[in-house]
This record gives C-alpha cells, structure tokens and sequence, in this order.
C-alpha cells in the first residue's frame, strides 16, 4: 500500500487491471474503511463530464441487484475519476478461464443479463460497452454489469459492436439493438473461448457471420439459432428486445411468428408489380401508398415504391426506397435497381459494376444488358456497346431495344474511327419506330446536328430503354400556339418530334422562338407510358 490520496479520501490499494478506456485500482475510503474500486477514465473529453456524471447518476439510482452501483465521480488534475462498489469474484473474462465449460451456468448467467439490461433499456440508457471484461461477480457470485461510463454514446470496444455501430453512426447511439448484438459476442465468446470478430473490418465480420465460421458447430442447434440472431449485422434481423432474446433462452427455441401485416403486404407488392408492369401507374401508386399507410414497415413494399418510382424517373426517391429496403435486409437482390439509380446518377464505374455482378447471377436478363450497354454509350465506349448487342442479336433477333442501339453504336463509333458504317453491320435490323427515327436523322439532308461540335448527331439520338419493347402508341392532343380552347390537334405519332418552324420532318413546328433548335426534343408517344426527351442544350419544359 502506498500513501497515495485520491479526493482526500480513498487511498491507494493495488492495481486490478488497464482497458481502453480507463485503469481501474483498489483504493479504501479512509472514514468508514470501505474498500471500492476507482477507474481513471483515459483521454475523457472535459466537455463531456456533465454528461457522464448525469448518466452515472441516473444508473446509480437504479438501485439493481445486478447493476454495479456507483458511489460518485470526482476530477483532479483534470483526470476523471469513478467510485464503484469492489466485486471480489472478478470479472466473467476472468471467470472464463475457471469454470471450464460449465454451459448450465454461461446460459443462468444470460438469463440474469437480458433482464438486467430489458430493465436498463426500459429507462432509456443504452450501454454500449457489453463484453466480458464489464461483466463483474461479487464475492458470493451475484452477476453484475458494470461500466456504464460509455452509456448512450457511439463509442466501445470495436469487436464487441455491432458493424453499424462500429462506423461511428450517430442514429444507433440510442438504439438498443446494439447492446444485443454485444451480449451476443459475449456469450459466443464465453462458448467458444475467444472473440471471432477480434482486430477485424466490417466487411471481414460480416463475411465470418455469412460464411458460419464462427465455431459453434458442437453446440445444440437452438443454442447455435440464438448466437446467430443475437448477432446479426443487421439490426431489423436480431433480436428486437431484451425480452425476445430472454424468451428464446427460455423456450430453447427462436419461436416462428406468422406475420399476417407481412404476408398482406407480400400481396400488395406483388399486385402492385403486376399493375407497373402493365403500366397502370395511378393504381399501382395507390395500392402501395395504402399499404404503406396501414400496414408495418414491409421490405417487400419499400422493393415495390422503389420500382415504381424508379420507372417513374424519380430516382432519388427510388434510391430512398430500396436503400430502406436494404438496411432491413442486405440480402435483397436489387443490384439491378442500385446499377439503374448509378446510371442515372452518372456514376457509371460503379453502374457498371453492379449490373455486370447482376448479369453474372441472372444471365438473361436482358433489361439488364441494355442498362449496362447504356452506361458503355454514354461514355463513349461505343465498341463495348458493339460487343454485347451482336451476340445478343444472334440468340434473339428479335430485341428491339438492343438493334436500335447497337444502330447508334455503330453510326457513332464510325463518326469516332472515321469509317464506312456499312462494314459493321453484320445482318439487316429489323425496322421499328426508335430504329426509323435514328435512320431518318441520320439520313436527313437539312441537318439539325453537326459532326464535330454541338450539337451533335448523338445529341439528337434516341437510346431505346427496354421498357418501349412492344411499342403501342398513344393518342396526344396538343393545343395550338393560338391558345384556343377549340384548336385541338389530335398526334397518333409514335414519336412526336418537336422543333422550329420550317424544318419539314418536324411533327410540331414552334413558331418564332430563336431558342428553339431545328429538333429539339421528342415525345416519344407510348401507350400509358409518355416520356419528353430533349434534344437541345438550351433545354426542354
């Protein structure tokens, strides 16, 4: 013993051991002779004392036969310092290495701590730091947890959290998820003997869950299906309370609940899917928007808006949808859908990385292909373009959308390399509205583009989408510029084009506008389906 004096009253005893967060020490209280245990918290924020003495406060008054109970807090020096109550029987780390196994105990002990903690989360305080080293017995072996210090925050020991967590997310702080997936290493540590997910990435911890390698092969099948939901990387798939996790201890088994809301909405997306694809949007919308309102959050409804809006041209909407979609489960396969929203975004490295990935798994998927070929000709990369559509042609002729832009490919990769198109095309294209509208601009006499400087042939091209596969045009009404309610005209036109006046192979003329461009933007006419497309840097509206 030295004669050290902390807060002019707790004298220094021994060491009992160093974390990361702080160094904990034996010490007595001089005036009533009690032995505690005091933590110097490392590296403490000063800023951050109130907060801590408020949490430590709000635990102590818990009163918890298995929660440590904290005395007070003091600073000195502008050190941090925790008075605790001493549990003489260690820590369960310690305990680890003594009780050899005994499994009926590890899961009494699980039993007391998902209480301990349901009760801790019912008071709004998440802990945060659950690991064996914070799990503490007292002499005659009551079960305590212990260091709350970290309590609400995003901090803890790296391999004990949870991936989201681990990346510093402030919108888990308070989730009380986080503390399950910890308790969950713990007792898959306490099994096992060691910590799988020790000094590893997020990406390598969830790789060691979804390949299984987590050595739990011995153990009962029920007590593996536990370990496995405690720590799922993904929130929405373990254990949603305390109390579940305790149940399934209980019961042995993770009870297999049919969820009527999740079945209804499995029904409403698949509807809902049929509606976009026969292009009933209105329907389709209403349909998803009711089942959103009445039902429980549904992956298979967020899939479904994510569609729609995404077909709709509303990508960041689309991209809201099926990344909700995906935090509830990563395993959804929309690597189509999140390749599209790249696209339209202009990232096309990663558009094209996640398309091709998709291909890969689905390989005649042929929506899919004419994304990616769509990436390959904004970028240029006409040759690429070339290289997926003639094999495809070959298996099925018949593919509209991949004839026309193999068309556009060809035309423009021949203007690049300043060759005879004619030498490329290697069979004759079957004739069909997009395929007539690029020939036409590509043979008319009085240009609307130039070859080397804009606007450019390609500006005044039409890419295909897969969607106006089995074109069938609409009925438009236009009014004329006179802005008579009777001078209607009635356009059955598949696609309408729209420019000056006096450029004949205009179906609309715009008279008198100088910004108006010789073709400046299409509407390409579809039944139910009616997009603009503009054709002019000074822009469409």
């Amino acid at each position: 013993m030295t004669d050290e004096l902390y807060d002019n009253k707790y004298k220094f005893i021994k060491s009992l051991g160093s974390g990361g967060f702080g160094t904990v020490f034996l010490a007595i209280e001089e005036h009533s002779e009690n032995i505690v245990a005091i933590k110097k918290l490392h590296n403490f924020s000063y800023y951050e004392v109130d907060d801590l003495y408020n949490e430590i406060q709000s635990v102590s008054k818990f009163n918890h036969p298995n929660i440590i109970n904290y005395k007070h807090c003091f600073e000195e020096e502008r050190k941090v310092y925790l008075v605790m109550e001493h549990c003489e029987g260690g820590s369960l780390s310690q305990m680890m290495n003594t009780e050899n196994g005994d499994l009926e105990k590890i899961w009494d002990w699980m039993l007391i701590l998902t209480e301990t903690m349901q009760f801790v989360h019912n008071k709004g305080i998440v802990h945060h730091d659950l690991k064996p080293a914070n799990i503490l017995f007292t002499e005659d072996g009551v079960i305590k947890i212990a260091d709350f210090g970290l309590a609400n925050s995003a901090n803890g020991t790296i391999s004990y959290l949870c991936p989201r967590a681990s990346q510093n997310l402030e919108e888990y702080c308070l989730d009380p998820r986080v503390d399950i997936y910890s308790l969950g290493v713990t007792l898959l540590e306490v099994l096992t003997g060691e910590n799988p997910f020790y000094r590893k990435s997020t990406s390598r911890i969830q790789e060691i869950y979804y390949q299984c390698r987590l050595k739990i092969d011995k153990f009962p099948s029920w007590q593996q299906a536990i370990i496995l939901k405690a720590i799922h990387p993904e929130p929405g798939l373990r254990f949603q309370t305390m109390d579940e996790f305790n149940h399934a201890i209980k019961e042995q088994a993770i009870p297999f609940i049919i969820n009527k809301d999740a079945i209804k909405a499995g029904d409403i997306a698949e509807k809902a899917n049929h509606l976009i694809e026969n292009k009933k949007w209105l329907k389709a919308l209403a349909l998803l928007d009711y089942a959103e309102k009445t039902l429980k959050p549904s992956i298979s409804i967020q899939e479904a808006k994510g569609k729609y809006h995404l077909l709709q041209g509303n990508i960041e909407l689309a991209k809201q949808y099926f990344e909700k979609a995906l935090k509830w489960n990563p395993r959804i396969d929309i690597q189509k859908e999140l390749g599209w929203i790249n696209l339209e975004h202009k990232n096309y490295p990663m558009a094209i990385s996640l398309l091709s990935d998709y291909i890969h798994r689905n390989p005649t998927d042929m929506e899919t292909y004419n994304l990616l070929m769509k990436c390959y000709y904004e970028t240029n990369r006409y040759e690429q373009v070339i290289n997926i559509a003639e094999p495809l042609l070959k298996i099925n002729p018949s593919i509209q959308c991949i004839q026309n832009n193999l068309y556009l490919a060809i035309q423009l990769y021949c203007i690049k390399e300043k060759i005879n198109p004619t030498t490329l095309f290697k069979k004759k294209l079957q004739k069909h509205y997009f395929l007539d509208y690029n020939y036409e601009l590509v043979m008319e006499k009085e240009v609307s583009h130039n070859y080397s400087k804009d606007p450019t042939l390609k500006s005044k091209m039409l890419y295909m989408d897969y969607r106006f596969n089995n074109f069938i045009p609409g009925t438009l009404f236009f009014r004329n510029q006179s802005n008579e309610a009777s001078n209607f005209v009635e356009i059955n036109s598949p696609i309408i084009k729209i420019g000056k006046e006096g450029f004949p192979l205009n179906t609309i003329e715009i008279l008198g506008d100088t910004k108006v461009s010789r073709r400046h933007c299409a509407i390409i006419n579809s039944k139910n389906d009616v997009w603009l497309s503009n054709l002019s840097s000074s822009g469409t509206f």
